[in-house]
């Protein structure tokens, strides 16, 4: 057999009925949320948590319940549900998960694998002080009748002080644009959502937005 049969044979051989897989050598690691819909005296509405002011990572901002995937045989739907119910002091019982949105590779590490549900009854939280501040709700109808703001971020990178310029002397010394992206900004109650958050809220509602509308055709707004 020649080298090149044998290469291919060999190749071949390891990738069958492998599944690809997303290549991790930047440190990424895989973190899941809920998107929680809940009864109001509003109407239905989509609940929210302030991130405590003492914790080391994004303290005081607005999020979805949610955190780190422990991996293993724990899938992220129940990394989700897990998350949740340790935030908000419920039982697995407490929550219904329909299914999951699409994941968002960020630049900042995380994936993050969202899902949608709801909270069968919002007085039974009683969410974990050590890590979120406050919780808050708002109401679906508002999030589709009015716009958030938008604005655009920009992502750039530096060629660090060990870098071969020998090798590669056009390689530029400062700061080079790489991309740009949006950025949305949702205000309601004197709370800011913004980041990924309000990013997976963003594509949630243009994704369902005429089911939603449908759904809440004569519910008023308070």
């Amino acid at each position: 057999m020649e080298p090149l049969e044998k290469i291919t044979a060999a190749i071949e051989k390891r990738l069958a009925g492998r599944t690809p897989e997303l290549d991790r050598g930047d440190n990424l690691w895989d973190a899941a949320v809920l998107l929680p819909l809940v009864e109001t005296s509003d109407g239905v509405a989509v609940l929210f948590e302030v991130r405590a002011a003492k914790l080391g990572w994004q303290p005081g901002d607005v999020c979805f319940p949610g955190g780190r995937a422990e991996g293993g045989d724990e899938s992220f739907k129940a990394a989700a549900l897990r998350e949740t119910c340790e935030e908000l002091g419920l039982t697995a019982h407490d929550v219904v998960i329909f299914g999951g949105l699409n994941y968002l590779v960020t630049h900042m590490g995380p994936v993050i694998h969202p899902y949608v549900g709801y909270i069968k009854d919002l007085n039974r939280i009683n969410f974990n002080r050590d890590e979120v501040d406050e919780i808050f709700t708002v109401p679906l109808k508002f999030l589709l009748n009015i716009p958030p703001r938008e604005a655009n971020m920009e992502l750039a990178n530096k060629a660090g002080e060990d870098f071969p310029f020998d090798l590669l002397p056009r390689q530029p010394h400062d700061w080079r644009r790489r991309k740009g992206y949006k950025v949305y900004f949702y205000g309601y109650g004197g709370h800011v959502i913004w980041g990924l958050t309000a990013r997976i809220l963003h594509g949630f509602l243009n994704s369902f937005a005429a089911e939603l509308n449908a759904a809440l055709e004569g519910e008023t707004t308070c």
